[in-house]
């Protein structure tokens, strides 16, 4: 990963060790990262292709493959190459582990009572590093099991929407990383980078916003012609905010933003997705979450619609060209 330094900022939040290192009597002030165009593709490694009930919608055959709505520039995955999307189930909050070619991708870890849980995950799949980190934004519910994946594995990139929130949970974060000399990276709209065969780009915040879930990280992993949708906590005015900016929200795969709350997955929004499949990260909660409007809308959108609290963990793998999506209950590849 390639990254220009935007500056020192002696901020409330991650401190990170310095260029050099070395750390002094006091804690070093976080070094925070603009994030670039990344990269260089891995060549995938053989592999068999994936078992599992396959919820694509062909026109004549139920049982055909999802088609793909990825960028159009989008290189076609190699053959042997496959995506795997890992939506773990971590109670109230949200965790993807993703992998493509041995390269490995967590976008948040769930609540601080999730480390448990996201470090026996890494542990029981064998990963020891962690090539990239998303913390979409630094509410406990997401970033809060963080924690556990740093004990359990090393990071390499690490990026966040801030280096700043006073809270103890983003503190004990912080000074996982300051341990590993990982700095933090604050990524701008159209900033990429491959894992492996597949694409990872983010398209949001567009604008910074007062409050941590309009100021959600928002990106999209694209794999030859399939294509996943990530959006945080990400309410209507950081949707809006997207759908202004022009950007590709066409995805076959929406992970739900905010748990399915009623604010939001608007309607034009989600037309502008047009998943074919949503999923929805949530667990025992006193907010209502999903709400019966955003089931709904999803429904009304035609998209089927997958709950952690439900199910359990759930796999979804992409060839490239069609998408299997598995309840597995405990992920175990």
């Amino acid at each position: 990963m390639l990254a220009v330094a935007v500056g020192l900022l002696a901020l409330g939040g991650c401190a990170a060790g310095g260029d050099s290192g070395e750390s002094g009597g006091a804690a070093s002030e976080p070094r925070i990262e603009r994030a670039v165009e990344v990269a260089e593709e891995v060549e995938a490694p053989a592999s068999d292709a994936p078992s599992g009930v396959d919820t694509g919608k062909g026109a004549a055959d139920s049982s055909a493959p999802l088609a793909g709505t990825g960028d159009a520039a989008s290189a076609p995955a190699p053959d042997a190459s496959l995506l795997k999307v890992r939506f773990i189930d971590v109670g109230q909050g949200d965790c993807a582990l993703i992998s493509c070619d041995d390269q490995w991708l967590l976008i948040d870890a769930g609540p601080p009572q999730a480390s448990s849980t996201v470090y026996s995950v890494l542990r029981r799949l064998g990963v020891a590093r962690l090539d990239y980190l998303v913390s979409t934004h630094p509410d406990a519910d997401h970033a809060g099991g963080i924690s556990g994946a740093l004990e359990a594995a090393a990071c390499g990139t690490f990026y966040s929407p801030t280096a700043e929130s006073d809270t103890r949970t983003w503190r004990s974060l912080c000074e996982r990383l300051d341990r590993q000399g990982v700095p933090v990276t604050i990524p701008a709209p159209g900033d990429s980078f491959s894992l492996g065969a597949a694409r990872v780009t983010f398209l949001g915040p567009v604008y910074p916003a007062s409050d941590d879930n309009n100021n959600s990280l928002v990106l999209r992993i694209d794999h030859g012609d399939d294509s996943f949708l990530f959006t945080g906590d990400a309410e209507r005015e950081e949707e809006s905010d997207l759908l202004s900016s022009g950007a590709n929200l066409r995805a076959d795969v929406l992970k739900v933003g905010h748990h399915g709350s009623a604010g939001a997955s608007s309607p034009a929004f989600l037309a502008a997705v047009a998943p074919q499949h949503a999923v929805i990260s949530v667990g025992d909660n006193s907010y209502g979450h999903p709400t019966d409007e955003v089931l709904r809308r999803l429904t009304a959108q035609g998209a089927s619609v997958l709950r952690t609290d439900q199910g359990g963990d759930i796999l979804a793998v992409s060839t490239g060209d069609g998408i299997v999506l598995t309840t597995k209950g405990s992920i175990d590849e």
